[in-house]
């Protein structure tokens, strides 16, 4: 295993000072990002804003709107970000999620709130905690494939599955004591460097360059 070479704030330093990751994430609702983060699923940003658009076109962009809507209405909508049947049950069981849950969201603790969306069919680990991070402002990190990688490359550990990251790496994030805009920064850093380490033939190429300083040159 790569021995570890910088801690998880020393991390966000250097990706700081090579990149710029935007906005992180686009958003104009709390809903909006919740239907992001599904439609997001096995699929790229792009896809997702090209269905997000024809969504507010139709004037969907709402829990209860989008609840009420014909299924294949939907379906046809949000097909650019492909699984559209599977997306729309999952965004009709992600809409009763919200109509019941948002309005109380903030009395709930962010484990009982992590708890009660992993319970809605359709949102896993890492949609969970984009809602989580994105929507609801909570101190998660998100272990995707993009960080899994990155942690990899900078010797945290190999880590095959989004669980044994987090249970391996929360107490550093907790130890790391990131504010959520800095979790919501980093995360978006996270991505824009895995896109550019792959251009640069992965990480094992790509690393010595971030920690170089020479990674975007």
């Amino acid at each position: 295993m790569t021995e570890q070479t910088v801690g998880l704030r020393s991390l966000l330093e250097l990706l700081r000072s090579q990149l710029d990751p935007g906005v992180w994430w686009p958003a104009e609702t709390r809903f909006e990002i919740l239907v992001g983060a599904i439609l997001t699923q096995n699929t790229s940003w792009n896809n997702v804003e090209i269905a997000i658009a024809n969504l507010k076109t139709a004037s969907l962009m709402t829990a209860e709107k989008l609840s009420a809507a014909p299924p294949d209405t939907v379906a046809e909508l949000i097909r650019p970000a492909g699984y559209y049947n599977s997306k729309t049950v999952y965004l009709h069981n992600a809409c009763h999620w919200y109509n019941k849950n948002d309005t109380d969201a903030a009395q709930y603790t962010t484990p009982e709130l992590r708890e009660s969306l992993l319970a809605v069919r359709g949102i896993g680990a890492e949609t969970a905690d984009d809602i989580l991070l994105y929507a609801y402002d909570r101190g998660v990190f998100i272990y995707d494939l993009y960080a899994r990688r990155l942690l990899k490359a900078a010797g945290f550990g190999d880590f095959k599955t989004y669980q044994s990251a987090k249970q391996r790496v929360d107490p550093l994030v907790t130890a790391a004591d990131f504010t959520v805009a800095e979790l919501a920064e980093l995360h978006g850093l996270i991505v824009c460097a895995g896109k550019r380490a792959r251009q640069l033939g992965g990480w094992e190429t790509a690393y010595p360059l971030l920690i170089n300083g020479e990674f975007n040159r």
